[in-house]
């Protein structure tokens, strides 16, 4: 958006507006501006100031009110002109750092607290979108016998997290196989993604010969059929949808059953967020932008999360859009920098 497309005075007018707004729920008329504001303005030229952000698509008219009310154009133009990462309070920084003395020996339990902390502390719904399995460091597999023609590979990664997958396989490979396979995986892989195992597979192939090349061709065959099972997609969890059931324009529009409904699809959600994941940076969506159904009264501020210097999922608050972008934008990016910071020392600690 051009951010010349207002002048000064209309800026002002904007702002005082959404500020208004977010902290009432009620449209604002030129009478509150004049009171509120740090205008020196006769409320006449408030109000045709007014009209012009109207004119513009900044503010509307509600159909039951004098008063107006932004739009999705006036928030992006507040959120992009004033908008910044201030200090948080002394308060959020205490409770966090009491997170940190948490031991993330199951990370899906370390997820779920800064969830309920950044939903709690935003009055809003926290979330994080764990990190995708096939990218967590293994530290076991075990392929074990089902029938002739399946195998269920346990796989336990350092972070806790157990997933059982069931694979087809080559009615060939033996129960030895399947234990020289495992133990091949483990005596040289611990602490590799699937994905970098099924990389370096591929290069041990290249060079392989005989019985090893046998059983490291099933070895990459079953690593590919592990990654593309679909309990290894990332989880979304969130917490804190009870924040936004008194929410006045949520009741007002009828919609609060669709945005908890929302919420629950996760594949959605989860594929808006792994697009995020290409800008390290906190990123706003709102209303209309975040391009799911239902979620026009919405706000939602991401931003990703790091293991050793890669982008590895994202992490954020989804409310109302009148909330307070400033307080929010600091509690997502610093939740993110310690979550970041908790998982390299538990990583590093483990090596």
């Amino acid at each position: 958006m051009d951010m010349r497309f207002l002048n000064e005075r209309e800026e002002l007018v904007l702002r005082t507006i959404i500020d208004e707004y977010i902290d009432t729920s009620e449209p604002v008329g030129s009478r509150n501006v004049s009171k509120v504001g740090p205008l020196k303005m006769s409320p006449a030229t408030i109000r045709n100031i007014m009209s012009d952000l109207v004119e513009k698509g900044f503010i509307a008219q509600p159909h039951t009110s004098s008063g107006r009310v932004p739009t999705d154009s006036g928030y992006r133009y507040y959120i992009e002109k004033f908008i910044k990462v201030q200090q948080i309070s002394d308060d959020f920084i205490e409770n966090i750092h009491r997170e940190m003395s948490i031991d993330p020996v199951n990370v899906m339990n370390l997820f779920r607290h800064f969830s309920k902390k950044m939903g709690d502390m935003t009055h809003a719904v926290g979330f994080v979108v764990s990190p995708k399995m096939d990218t967590v460091s293994l530290k076991h597999i075990e392929f074990i016998r089902i029938n002739r023609e399946t195998v269920l590979a346990v796989i336990v990664a350092k972070t806790g997290i157990v997933q059982n997958v069931l694979l087809p396989v080559d009615n060939t490979i033996t129960d030895s196989d399947l234990v020289r396979m495992s133990n091949f995986i483990n005596s040289n892989y611990e602490g590799a993604s699937l994905h970098e195992v099924q990389h370096m597979l591929l290069q041990e192939l290249k060079a392989a010969r005989g019985e090893i090349r046998r059983l490291a061709e099933q070895a990459v065959k079953l690593s590919q059929a592990v990654v593309k099972s679909p309990v290894f997609d990332e989880e979304f969890i969130f917490e804190g949808t009870k924040n936004i059931i008194d929410t006045p324009e949520l009741r007002q529009s009828g919609k609060l059953s669709d945005v908890l409904q929302a919420f629950e699809e996760k594949s959605h959600i989860c594929s808006l967020l792994e697009s995020c994941m290409k800008e390290d940076s906190v990123q706003i969506f709102i209303g209309s932008e975040i391009g799911l159904d239902n979620t026009e009264e919405l706000g939602m501020v991401i931003k990703p999360y790091h293991r050793g210097g890669n982008i590895v999922g994202t992490m954020g608050v989804i409310g109302p859009k009148r909330m307070k972008y400033s307080e929010v934008v600091s509690i997502v990016d610093y939740s993110s920098q310690i979550i970041s910071k908790m998982l390299n020392d538990y990583y590093e600690g483990d090596k």
